[in-house]
C-alpha cells in the first residue's frame, strides 16, 4: 500500500512552502485528495511528479512563473 503523506511532508519533500503546496493542490498541479477539510497526498505520486519534471530541468529548460 502506498504511503499517504500530509501537506507539511510534501512541502519538506519538495522543499517549498506549505502554502505553495495548498495552492498547487487546489490548482490540481500536485495530485492530492481532500479528506474533510485537510489534504492528503500519495508519496508515490509526488515522487513521480518530481521524476517527470527532472528531465526538463536537466536539459537546461527553465520555467518562469510570472507574478502580478
Amino acid at each position: 500500500m502506498d504511503e499517504i503523506i500530509t501537506p507539511a511532508m510534501v512541502a519538506e519533500l519538495l522543499k517549498i512552502h506549505i502554502k505553495t503546496v495548498y495552492r498547487l493542490a487546489e490548482q490540481r498541479v500536485i495530485p492530492g485528495s481532500r479528506v474533510g477539510r485537510s489534504w492528503r497526498f500519495s508519496r508515490k505520486n509526488i515522487l513521480e511528479l518530481v521524476a517527470a519534471a527532472e528531465p526538463a530541468s536537466k536539459s537546461g529548460a527553465t520555467t518562469h512563473v510570472s507574478t502580478p
